[in-house]
């Protein structure tokens, strides 16, 4: 792997962070889809969008590092 691999997977690192540590505007009963609070599906939906962009950082940045 590249140096380029370890800055993007940085990065994804620090968004998510940020993204879970907004614990006040997700700390909510309502909205509820299918029956799951907001907290709950916030972080169901967090765990998914979290392995997308792993996934598409790896995927793009591991073929860059092969095109070299």
């Amino acid at each position: 792997m590249n140096s380029a691999y370890y800055i993007a997977m940085l990065i994804v690192v620090i968004i998510i962070l940020i993204l879970y540590s907004l614990f006040p505007l997700y700390d909510k009963v309502n909205p509820t889809i299918a029956g799951l609070p907001m907290f709950y599906w916030y972080q169901i939906l967090m765990l998914g969008v979290t392995t997308v962009i792993s996934f598409l950082v790896a995927y793009f940045v591991k073929e860059e590092g092969e095109k070299k």
